[in-house]
């Protein structure tokens, strides 16, 4: 699991402050400075999600850009995540922009650092931590039967609703969400993105069964999450290809579009090694086309 988060402010009249932040462990040392905002800032203009390699840690993170009434008041925020090495980064984008979203609702410009930190810490621990803890079905099989106990004692129609639930439990439906979240991550692992979100959307229509709302909801969100990487990993394979092409006809200024479109969709799957061989190659190219056309008009 992560070592914790932390929420940088863009104000509208300032260059940042930082709102607060939550570490697992009170004596991690971690602080958000000004050369860490300007990368942060910078990588954010061209991408709503981050991976930045630090000296000691990994960060990930999210941009949030305010809109409508927040946007009178603020630029949005940057919500940061810091990862230990066996984390994978994939598995906490839906977490991740569901706490940004959750934040937003916040008062930011009013609220105290002491309530936001108690705030993010509830975020962090409900949004990032709970979902391995929600999946596992003794915990849904009481969660299911104590909601049936506060039905049985209602009208007609809770009391039937209260009966189906209990047959579903009987039925060992509770069990198949994380038979079907094991799948959806195995899948996930080896880069089956369509397979993974078949299973994640699995997973949630079972939680939907039993009325486990947030759960279903969570698994629904990395369902679509998985289903937008295997969209963005067919455009960056295609992206590449067409690039090859292009240089393969001598095609040198298409060749570094191409290039450079395959850069923006690595940085945005979050692929740092794949993100700089195309920038390179595409700057390569840039400096290439400039000199040629330099010469060809002499």
């Amino acid at each position: 699991m992560p070592k914790g988060c932390f929420v940088i402010l863009l104000p509208l009249d300032s260059d940042y402050k930082v709102l607060g932040s939550y570490f697992k462990d009170k004596s991690f040392d971690f602080e958000v400075t000004s050369d860490l905002f300007l990368r942060l800032n910078l990588d954010h203009s061209k991408s709503e999600y981050n991976l930045l390699k630090l000296k000691d840690n990994t960060l990930m993170s999210y941009l949030y850009q305010a809109q409508g009434k927040l946007a009178r008041k603020i630029n949005g925020f940057i919500t940061g995540l810091i990862l230990t090495e066996n984390d994978d980064p994939d598995k906490f984008r839906t977490s991740l922009k569901n706490t940004a979203e959750a934040i937003a609702n916040l008062n930011l410009t009013k609220i105290s650092k002491e309530d936001f930190e108690a705030k993010l810490k509830e975020l962090y621990q409900d949004q990032l931590e709970i979902l391995i803890e929600s999946l596992d079905p003794e915990k849904i099989k009481n969660s299911v039967i104590a909601r049936t106990k506060e039905l049985l004692g209602g009208s007609k129609k809770d009391r039937k609703e209260a009966q189906e639930l209990l047959e579903l439990i009987e039925d060992d439906l509770h069990t198949k969400i994380s038979e079907n979240y094991k799948l959806a991550e195995k899948y996930a692992k080896e880069a089956n993105y369509k397979d993974a979100g078949k299973y994640f959307e699995k997973a949630a229509e079972i939680a939907e069964q039993l009325h486990e709302e947030t759960l279903a909801k969570e698994l629904l969100d990395r369902s679509k999450g998985s289903n937008r990487i295997q969209e963005l990993r067919k455009n960056l394979e295609n992206a590449v290809q067409t690039a090859r092409s292009k240089l393969k006809n001598e095609d040198f200024h298409m060749a570094y579009v191409w290039y450079k479109k395959a850069a923006e969709i690595a940085k945005e799957l979050m692929l740092s090694s794949e993100e700089e061989e195309y920038s390179l190659k595409a700057k390569a190219l840039q400096d290439f086309h400039q000199i040629d056309q330099k010469f060809q008009k002499k």
